[in-house]
């Protein structure tokens, strides 16, 4: 496969990891926040649910170790088991639809659509970021302390400090990250992490509405479908 082939496959991808990462771990969140924010210990203080039905913007801004800074926007709608993810790549806008009719990759600027079953996952700088993923990490090397709530963007959440040490025979690598869990939605709204060499990260939902359109959930009825193997055609 070409260079530009295999970027391309890495953008579709990407789009199948976001639509997997918007999964989080089911269970009531911990709303008990009066009480122990010194209480520090190796398994997460908190559990995270995503709301069966809700809209939002969400905004990664990466920053690497000699301070060059990059900004991804993600327009993320869900309804049941239906998901929508929208974002700009620097080759061109596109859609990752799981709705009534399957699972598709939209590209709105050339109004075609392919099936999705044509792209193979690859690992993904956001994927080992996310904050769900912090929910998931070894418990002998992460520690979790709970600091209280606070008040985001007019939300109520409570905030979380999570250290991860990752250690192998070449390296070994800390961070640190916040988490803000939303109070009432029970799911992380915001992050910010730190990495021992000096790279930032930070994740922000905005926008957060509970109701969704359906039709965004199916492909528009003037979108002509393509074989997945004329992408690298449309995404100039």
């Amino acid at each position: 496969m070409s260079v530009r082939g295999k970027q391309v496959q890495a953008l579709i991808s990407l789009g199948l990891l976001l639509v997997a990462s918007c999964r989080t771990q089911n269970g009531a969140p911990v709303t008990n926040s009066s009480a122990g924010h010194s209480l520090v210990s190796d398994t997460p203080p908190f559990q995270t649910k995503e709301p069966e039905r809700y809209r939002a913007t969400r905004t990664i801004t990466s920053t690497t170790a000699d301070g060059r800074t990059s900004v991804t926007k993600y327009a993320i709608a869900k309804d049941g088991e239906f998901r929508r993810i929208e974002a700009e790549f620097v080759s061109g806008r596109l859609i990752f639809v799981q709705g009534p009719e399957g699972k598709f990759v939209l590209v709105p600027g050339e109004k075609v659509y392919m099936d999705q079953a044509g792209a193979v996952p690859v690992q993904s700088d956001e994927d080992e970021s996310s904050p769900e993923r912090l929910l998931h990490t070894e418990s002998e090397t992460s520690s979790y302390k709970q600091l209280g709530p606070e008040v985001i963007s007019g939300r109520k959440t409570n905030k979380y400090l999570v250290v991860v040490n990752d250690s192998n025979v070449a390296n070994v690598s800390s961070s640190e990250t916040l988490i803000w869990i939303d109070e009432a939605l029970g799911m992380p709204i915001r992050s910010e992490t730190k990495s021992s060499d000096g790279s930032r990260s930070t994740m922000e939902l905005s926008d957060l509405a509970l109701d969704v359109d359906k039709n965004l959930f199916r492909v528009p009825t003037d979108y002509k479908k393509v074989p997945f193997s004329d992408i690298t055609k449309y995404l100039r």
